[in-house]
């Protein structure tokens, strides 16, 4: 690393970035069942592509995707402990449908690239990205409920001991989020995370077996086989099984490519740039998709840009890239140290259930956000109609388990209401006409500096219509004046 690529403060700064992604990043493979060191590695890794894709002038930090958790609870969460043979199987398949994942942003990129994002915007507006993302949480909402109950044979102290931790972390993250000022405001799920462990500790339901038991770097024998293991399941996976998975996974691609334009959209009104045209939103997608499939080919979750750390550059106000390149670094580290892992993963049932009562909730929470921000117009019955639909349809069969299945094609509860959704709206979209299609300003996606280009041609046409009623005024005033 050349002198001066980034100063002391700054590596400091690095640290801190590590620290405000590592809640939500270590909470997907918590409730997913996955390795929590390969997840670090994979945001560590991710976060290193991007830089170097987005020609390291984008400030950014890729973690774990909380959009992808209800497909990846479904896929690992019931598959037994990590490094079995069963688990072994389920992850091979998601690494091939994460590998897949990545593949659909890439194409997206490659699109955007020809045809530039306001087609996509028009093809997704936020009448159907928000009702998807209001779904996304709600099919979440059993498993943090769930988590409060204490498991058969519990005592009576334990069983009070899950509610109460879980309340004591929930209450602990809404505290620092709502009242909290300075760096304390940004990492309130850590510290509800903290707290709620420690109340956990206090009533015996803490199991250290795992830290007892596990190695302390990722490349001992033992630790490597329990992590890469499932390396030698991928020759028997290749069956209709496996289309399901994938199908399972990429649809939602779809939802988290309009996230990205709103986080891309957010650091460059934090950082003062315009990151969508220099370096360009195909790249910082690219960057997202080849970052995605080198977690898929590691056995990590499917990533994705942090909020948390846009905030982050806008407490500190220092936006060089470099800093978020050796954070990326940091992650790797700490990811290969597989005992800092086994301690994250003693975190019990009733904390990772308090912090998903919030995250969970606000999941749905910002796809609300996304159709009002959007100020779609549910007077017109077209919108109630496609909003209601995608509710009714992904909450619905969530709740019934049940898929479309067609013939050896099986598609998820979230794939389904966001095809049908999608098609639609691109059906209203026809019947409303040329004159009355909707304009999607950049608002809807998290910033004012992506705007439509109908958006832009009526303001042009008003402007227009102005100085001709200008010049007209003027001609009259004249004339009077001469008279």
């Amino acid at each position: 690393m050349k002198k001066g690529f980034i100063t002391p403060k700054e590596a400091v700064l690095s640290f801190q970035h590590v620290f405000a992604m590592l809640g939500a990043t270590i909470l997907v493979p918590i409730l997913a069942n996955m390795s929590i060191s390969i997840a670090l590695i994979s945001a560590g890794i991710g976060t290193i592509i991007f830089y170097f894709i987005t020609k390291r002038k984008v400030p950014v930090f890729l973690g774990s995707s909380f959009a992808f958790l209800s497909a990846l609870c479904a896929q690992m969460g019931d598959k037994g402990a990590i490094g079995s043979e069963t688990w072994n199987y389920a992850m091979a398949q998601l690494s091939i449908a994460v590998l897949c994942t990545g593949l659909v942003y890439v194409i997206l990129s490659l699109i955007i690239k020809l045809v530039g994002t306001n087609f996509i915007r028009k093809l997704f507006p936020p009448i159907v990205v928000g009702p998807v993302i209001i779904v996304i949480g709600m099919c979440l909402a059993p498993v943090a409920i769930n988590n409060f109950v204490a498991p058969a044979g519990a005592t009576s102290t334990q069983t009070i001991g899950y509610v109460i931790a879980g309340i004591a972390t929930a209450a602990t993250i809404i505290g620092f989020s709502v009242f909290a000022k300075g760096f304390f405001k940004i990492i309130p799920v850590l510290l509800g995370i903290v707290v709620g462990y420690i109340v956990a500790l206090c009533f015996g339901i803490v199991n250290f077996d795992t830290v007892i038991n596990s190695g302390w770097i990722l490349f001992q024998p033992s630790e490597f086989t329990k992590a890469f293991g499932w390396y030698g399941s991928l020759g028997k996976i290749w069956n209709k099984d496996l289309v399901a998975v994938i199908l399972m996974f990429a649809p939602i691609a779809i939802v988290t490519f309009m996230e990205h334009l709103g986080d891309v959209n957010a650091s460059s009104i934090v950082c003062g740039k315009d990151f969508i045209t220099d370096p360009g939103v195909h790249r910082t997608l690219l960057g997202d998709g080849v970052a995605t499939m080198a977690a898929g080919l590691i056995g990590g979750p499917c990533n994705t840009t942090y909020g948390e750390n846009t905030a982050v550059l806008s407490l500190t106000k220092n936006y060089n890239p470099n800093v978020l390149f050796v954070a990326g670094i940091f992650a790797v580290v700490l990811g290969i140290f597989s005992k800092f892992g086994a301690v994250l993963g003693t975190i019990p049932a009733p904390v990772i259930g308090g912090a998903s009562l919030i995250l969970y909730g606000m999941i749905a929470a910002n796809g609300l956000k996304t159709i009002v921000e959007a100020k779609v117009d549910f007077s017109d019955s077209k919108n109630m109609i496609i909003c209601s639909v995608i509710l009714v349809i992904g909450i619905g069969m969530s709740a019934a388990g049940k898929t479309l299945n067609i013939g050896i094609l099986s598609f998820s509860a979230l794939a389904v209401a966001t095809f049908i959704g999608i098609i639609l709206n691109a059906i209203f979209m026809i019947g409303r006409g040329k004159n009355k299609q909707e304009s999607i300003v950049g608002s809807a996606y998290g910033g004012e500096l992506v705007k439509s280009e109908e958006a832009t041609e009526e303001n042009a046409v008003v402007e227009e219509t102005t100085e001709e009623a200008v010049v007209e005024e003027t001609v009259a005033t004249e004339s009077t004046d001469n008279n």
